[in-house]
């Protein structure tokens, strides 16, 4: 509410606020967000492309430029990627510029300091504390991303405002039955289910998941992973796992919002295996949904799951330590049911 405030007092009748970027209606994050600032007096207002032009026309209706992932506005893919790259990032350079001169308030809301998969030779780092030195603020869901920021940008860290992330409880259709949606996957019901949920991707570490489960030794198991293949190679190897072990069910692709709450109703814990930190949004949907979760021992996941009430964790990037935890889900699973 207090940036808010700001922004409506900085910048007068203005009171729009654009997202870069654009929103993405499928993205519940997003359509929650902006559909809450819109109540608040601040609605969304679109943008085909950031450049002086939009800018200089938009200073009417729009009060506040507002960035998540901001990559997609210098990286440059394909031939001579690398100087188109740098030419890029200057433009970028000059369109921020820009935007403070013409008294735009800018925000980030930093998910992460970097892009989960890096570009080369400095870019995403330029890109950073362009950024960092732009905003007016810098959002954040967790404290664990907010010391990422004093660290990595330490000039910022006045600007860091920590906004928790929000509940997605309500969000999503119960869904058929537990037993429905298991049959459908070939699961019985008496199979302890875990659930990996999300975008298939590298940072997921999907492959200490895969090597995790294959080290644990409970008997009647099964993963399902659920989500948008976004990078070949993960969705790759989640499928020749698939093939080699029939207890592995992969759901790759975009899972509507329909079939979303009845897959973790479905599962015993849900499994977030990234080590890297940070906001994940998919333990959030889990924890909203009252599912516990397997995570990695990263601060920031030991806080959401309160530190073993709501689940389990193990050592990031340890396969067989997950293999243990999962065992010890199973024993718990197990134990509960039997009271």
């Amino acid at each position: 509410m207090e940036l808010v405030s700001q922004t409506a007092h900085t910048v007068g009748a203005r009171r729009g606020v654009t997202s870069f970027p654009p929103a993405i209606t499928q993205n519940p994050y997003q359509r929650l967000l902006y559909s809450h600032l819109a109540d608040l007096g601040f609605p969304l207002e679109t943008a085909e492309r950031l450049d002086v032009g939009w800018l200089v026309g938009a200073r009417r209706d729009v009060a506040a430029l507002h960035f998540h992932w901001p990559q997609a506005y210098y990286r440059h893919q394909g031939r001579c990627a690398f100087v188109a790259t740098w030419i890029k990032l200057a433009l970028f350079a000059a369109r921020l510029l820009a935007a403070r001169l013409l008294r735009y308030r800018v925000l980030w809301t930093v998910h992460q300091v970097y892009p989960h998969e890096r570009g080369g030779r400095g870019t995403d780092r330029t890109a950073a504390v362009l950024l960092s030195y732009a905003a007016h603020a810098l959002l954040v869901h967790d404290d664990c991303t907010a010391e990422r920021v004093g660290a990595e940008l330490p000039w910022a860290a006045r600007k860091v405002a920590l906004v928790p992330h929000g509940s997605y409880a309500g969000v999503y259709p119960a869904g058929r039955s537990r037993s429905e949606v298991r049959r459908e996957l070939g699961l019985t019901d008496t199979a302890i289910v875990f659930l990996a949920f999300g975008h298939v991707r590298g940072y997921k570490d999907l492959d200490v998941l895969l090597d995790g489960f294959a080290a644990a030794g409970s008997a009647e198991i099964a993963l399902v992973v659920a989500g948008l293949p976004l990078d070949g190679p993960s969705a790759q190897l989640v499928s020749e796992r698939a093939r080699s072990d029939p207890r592995i069910k992969p759901l790759l692709g975009f899972i509507p919002d329909e079939d979303v709450a009845e897959l973790f109703c479905a599962a015993d814990a849900a499994v977030v295996s990234r080590g890297d930190g940070g906001t994940s949004g998919a333990l959030i949907l889990a924890l909203s949904l009252g599912t516990p979760a397997v995570v990695a021992d990263v601060p920031g996941y030991l806080d959401l799951i309160r530190h073993g009430a709501a689940g389990w964790s193990f050592a990031a990037g340890d396969p067989q330590a997950l293999g243990h935890v999962l065992d010890a889900a199973v024993a718990d699973a197990y134990e509960f049911a039997a009271k």
